[in-house]
């Protein structure tokens, strides 16, 4: 069986905060295959690291990052109940790109429907002098995943995907997800691991289909240790070295 990647959901942050250096530091010391984040514009141009568009349920009190300076989001203690690492500030993206090792690979999801994110992203990365190759845009957002081929053709892209259940059936469909990523130029998908939805046939179609095949967030190794067997390429955990130690050999 072939490898799968690891990869480090916001960090190792089952163990230290979610996207903060702490977390991604962890995941270069325990050598996870790399790291994934979610970025967002400050209202002065800076590309942070931050899930939501505002720190109330991770921070000490609430700010709106785009309607908040670089600055300005550094008054907030992001350590999100962690008494260890108390004190934990939001990260420039820049700042998490200085500290990717060599070979490892930083997924990197947009989170707002915002075209404007894009150029930003590949003024640092050049600044970075990181290798394009291990950068992988990801996004929900369709415009957001076309505009990425377009500012970014050398970034691998993939579509961010979650499923609902109609008429029962599942949304979207194996043709449906492989015509929009063959229409957006898209690399693959990124999918959220709910297996009665996306299984073996669904995953099977699109690497047939000549797609990379990613999901999210995997933190129990059954699950885990199916994906794997289904041939998916990558899984993203909260705890992506535990499990790699777990599942040995995947």
């Amino acid at each position: 069986m072939r490898k799968v990647e690891w990869i480090s959901h916001r960090g190792e942050s089952l163990d230290a905060p979610e996207n903060t250096m702490s977390a991604f530091l962890l995941a270069m010391e325990r050598e996870t295959d790399g790291i994934e984040t979610d970025i967002h514009l400050t209202s002065d141009g800076e590309l942070v690291c931050i899930h939501d568009g505002n720190t109330r349920r991770v921070g000490d009190r609430e700010i709106s990052i785009e309607e908040s300076t670089f600055a300005e989001t550094q008054s907030v203690d992001v350590s999100n109940g962690m008494a260890a690492y108390k004190g934990e500030k939001i990260p420039l993206f820049r700042s998490v790109l200085a500290i990717l090792k060599p070979g490892r690979k930083f997924y990197v999801e947009v989170k707002e429907n915002d075209p404007r994110v894009l150029p930003v992203m590949r003024r640092e990365l050049e600044r970075s002098g990181v290798a394009l190759e291990n950068i992988v845009m990801i996004s929900f957002h369709r415009d957001i995943v076309r505009e990425s081929r377009r500012v970014m053709p050398e970034v691998k892209t993939l579509w961010l995907t979650s499923f609902s259940e109609e008429n029962g059936g599942v949304s979207p469909t194996p043709e449906e997800t492989i015509a929009f990523l063959k229409e957006a130029k898209a690399d693959g998908i990124d999918a959220h691991a709910l297996e009665k939805a996306f299984d073996a046939t669904y995953i099977k179609a699109l690497k047939d289909a000549g797609f990379h095949v990613a999901v999210w967030t995997v933190d129990d190794a059954g699950t885990a240790e199916r994906y794997a067997a289904m041939g998916v390429d990558s899984i993203t955990s909260d705890c992506a070295a535990k499990l790699r130690a777990l599942l040995k050999g995947h």
